[in-house]
């Protein structure tokens, strides 16, 4: 997960790109898949809150399969993401919803993608 670090805007359409649902390794299901230490992922929603900021899905953005940047599923279903500057854009009727990267479980072994 990147604290902002990725662009979640989408200029053309103007409004903000959010996973639709959380992707299969999204750090905020039980067990999360995502690789955070423990206690990582509350220091970053904080982190986070306390600067209206978002938490970037760690399936999105360049190099990374999932489409350009986006908000995180996960972190928009948060209690407290109302505090989210990009959020309350969204809110506001300038949402783009991205579908989720496909877990690694759900990749197709075999097709015409490299």
């Amino acid at each position: 997960m990147t604290i902002g670090e990725v662009p979640v805007a989408d200029p053309v359409a103007g409004r903000v790109r959010v996973v639709a649902e959380r992707c299969g390794t999204c750090d905020f299901r039980p067990r999360g898949k995502g690789g955070l230490a423990p206690g990582q992922l509350a220091r970053l929603v904080a982190e986070c809150l306390a600067d209206e900021g978002h938490l970037v899905c760690h399936e999105t953005g360049a190099g990374r399969g999932g489409g350009p940047g986006a908000v995180c599923a996960g972190f928009a279903a948060h209690p407290g993401a109302y505090r989210s500057l990009a959020l309350r854009v969204a809110a506001a009727g300038r949402i783009l919803l991205q579908d989720p990267a496909p877990a690694a479980d759900d990749v197709p072994t075999t097709g015409a993608c490299p």
